[in-house]
């Protein structure tokens, strides 16, 4: 008996204890949970136009898989959010910058934008592709779409993508994908780029009957929240929440309104189905010499347009080796009947030490200039031959562009040319590892160009920031401009462009090349700005490592 009582007394007691503990644990501290004591009314941006992911039904209620990941957060976090409804991403971004909400539901992460908020890692992950009208080839890539009017969503972040990495593409922006996919199909813009899901949404909604995915953008929203950079425990808090959230309960949000569009299963009746089965097999003699006609000839004429091509740009590419023989030709023939007549003159007895000196000063710098134009058919031979060996090294780039720059100002003789550097990056000291040699040789090549095509004026040399792991420079010069024709090649290989017919411009054609394919080998890029008659721009970039 009085086992039995202490083996109740035991039992009642570890009851007792159970209902005393918490029942569920807090994922927040104490401080955390208090700052949300304290902040009842945390607002969070959310779009009213945005399927499936946040949009408005037909009562005025905010759903979509965002939404509901939201609400998943909210109880993880046992708080609610307010809600705060617009009707634009501009409105949205504009009310997350002006810190008239707290948070923002869905957002890509860019450096503009760290300037305004902290981000969560990201919850979704939406690919960005190509539309074009169905008249469009297939396959096509964003490096292919030079020159045309692309229209994207305004302050979408694959537009700063787009500003940044092909500055060479015309966009125009527009406040909503639906506007932008109209005037694609009323043929008043060529390109659309945008999130794939809610492009394809957007068509089948609006029977956009012309348009269709051409290609991929290689580029990817991989949205979170956005918290206003005032507000680090909010930051955390937030992060914390989705944390929590697991990898079953956001697939359960996703497959509840991403589905596949399958028909039900009482509607796949046997007899339809072997009746179907039985037309096709009837047809299917008569439909397979008719597809296997078509696609012959569509083969064939696929065959002779690309033969076509073949030898249009075979014929492109020899008349280019002619005219760059007969260009190189030139060139080292100018300076060697320089050096031969001046040495013929230098053994004259009537000479002075002052033309002595003239001659000599002349016959050493047609010897340099044809150094350089043997190096640069050097240097373009070994990089295209891939044996070119880049020795990576540690080294202070503004002190490198300050001697550039001071050998540079020594060496013209034009009186009302100046060069100046201009350091944006607010130090006097910065290490990159990269070829110092090569990176000498780009900058060279670049400031020369610019001191043989600028008569007066000032060649000015930036240095600044593209990124957090990225350094952009630029020469810029106030000569004569490249005309918009010449733009597209000016970095081909064996192209001279001759801008004054009038004016002999010296050179080889091959400099803007080879620092092309230099900066490529060392993960760099490339590409200029030039207005004809006012002068021009060279920007290029360096990874800092």
């Amino acid at each position: 008996m009085g086992r039995k009582k202490h083996f109740i007394f035991l039992l009642l007691s570890f009851l007792i204890i159970l209902s005393c503990s918490r029942k569920e644990y807090d994922i927040l501290t104490f401080k955390e949970r208090q700052w949300l004591e304290e902040h009842p009314n945390v607002s969070i941006a959310v779009s009213a136009v945005f399927p499936p992911f946040q949009y408005t039904d037909e009562e005025g209620k905010s759903i979509g898989i965002s939404i509901d990941i939201l609400s998943l957060l909210e109880t993880k976090l046992d708080y609610k959010f307010k809600k705060v409804i617009h009707s634009t991403w501009k409105d949205i971004l504009q009310a997350g910058i002006n810190k008239d909400v707290d948070i923002i539901l869905e957002i890509q992460e860019t450096p503009d934008r760290r300037k305004h908020f902290f981000f969560t890692e990201p919850f979704i992950s939406i690919p960005h592709v190509i539309f074009m009208r169905n008249d469009a080839p297939e396959n096509i890539k964003i490096e292919e779409l030079e020159n045309i009017n692309v229209g994207v969503v305004d302050n979408y972040a694959i537009q700063e993508h787009l500003e940044v990495m092909y500055p060479e593409i015309n966009l125009i922006p527009y406040k909503s994908d639906l506007e932008c996919l109209l005037k694609l199909s009323a043929k008043k813009i060529d390109v659309v780029i945008t999130q794939q899901g809610y492009g394809i949404q957007t068509i089948h909604n609006q029977l956009i009957p012309n348009v269709k995915i051409v290609g991929n953008a290689n580029y990817d929203n991989k949205l979170g929240f956005a918290i206003r950079n005032d507000q680090p425990m909010l930051a955390r808090i937030i992060s914390k929440g989705l944390a929590e959230i697991s990898p079953k309960e956001q697939s359960q949000i996703y497959n509840h309104y991403i589905q596949i569009n399958s028909r039900p299963f009482w509607q796949k009746q046997i007899f339809w189905g072997s009746l179907l089965a039985t037309l096709l097999i009837f047809a299917l003699g008569l439909l397979f010499m008719w597809i296997w006609n078509k696609a012959l000839r569509k083969n064939v004429a696929k065959k002779t347009k690309e033969l076509k091509k073949a030898k249009e740009k075979a014929e492109e590419s020899n008349t280019l080796k002619s005219s760059f023989l007969a260009n190189m030709s030139h060139e080292i023939r100018t300076p060697l009947n320089a050096i031969q007549g001046f040495s013929e003159l230098l053994t004259s007895k009537d000479l002075n030490q002052e033309k002595t000196d003239l001659f000599a000063n002349i016959i050493r710098t047609n010897c340099n200039d044809l150094t350089h134009l043997i190096d640069e058919i050097l240097d373009l031979s070994i990089i295209e031959s891939g044996q070119i060996n880049l020795n990576y090294q540690e080294f202070n780039v503004i002190k490198l562009i300050e001697d550039i720059v001071a050998i540079q100002t020594r060496s013209i003789s034009k009186k009302n040319l100046a060069i100046r550097f201009v350091n944006q990056l607010n130090t006097d000291v910065f290490e990159i590892t990269a070829d110092q040699l090569r990176v000498k040789q780009i900058f060279n090549n670049l400031i020369e160009n610019a001191i043989k095509f600028t008569k007066n004026g000032t060649i000015s040399v930036y240095a600044s920031y593209n990124s957090d792991s990225e350094l952009i420079f630029c020469v810029e010069d106030t000569g004569i401009g490249i005309e918009p024709s010449s733009l597209n090649y000016i970095f081909d290989r064996f192209r001279k462009i001759e801008i004054d017919t009038t004016v002999l411009y010296r050179g080889s054609g091959l400099g803007l090349n080879i620092c092309k394919k230099l900066l490529q080998i060392m993960d760099g890029q490339i590409w200029v700005k030039s207005t004809y008659g006012e002068g021009s721009s060279f920007y290029f970039t360096l990874p800092i490592r």
